[in-house]
């Protein structure tokens, strides 16, 4: 999963199935189910694709991508999942962070017969 701001340039850095000169990208809102085609600008760092672009994205909001070889060819390369988030520091944020709450209305005791 890629953790991404929503303002400013956005920048997804990928291992594709196989390499493309122009790709594209199709992202999904989940909560909504609409999907927008993007073109990045695409560099190469070493086995690493990286896609560069300014995408529109909601806060707090789960979106599935994937990226195609070019707009006229569907084959999919990649596919993975994006957080839309404000935070200012991507390197430390948790997506799940205070959402887990242990369960504490039983003893924890059994009986052995």
């Amino acid at each position: 999963m890629n953790i991404l701001p929503t303002t400013g340039s956005q920048v997804l850095k990928i291992i594709p199935r196989k390499d493309a000169s122009d790709p594209v990208i199709k992202l999904t809102n989940k909560d909504t189910n609409k999907t927008v085609t993007v073109t990045p600008t695409k560099t190469d760092e070493g086995q690493y694709m990286v896609l560069t672009g300014t995408f529109t994205l909601t806060v707090d909001t789960l979106y599935r991508y994937s990226v195609e070889v070019s707009a006229s060819d569907d084959e999919e390369i990649y596919r993975g999942l994006i957080f839309a988030t404000n935070q200012s520091n991507l390197e430390k944020y948790f997506v799940n962070e205070n959402v887990y709450t242990e369960e504490d209305s039983y003893d924890n005791e059994f009986i052995i017969l």
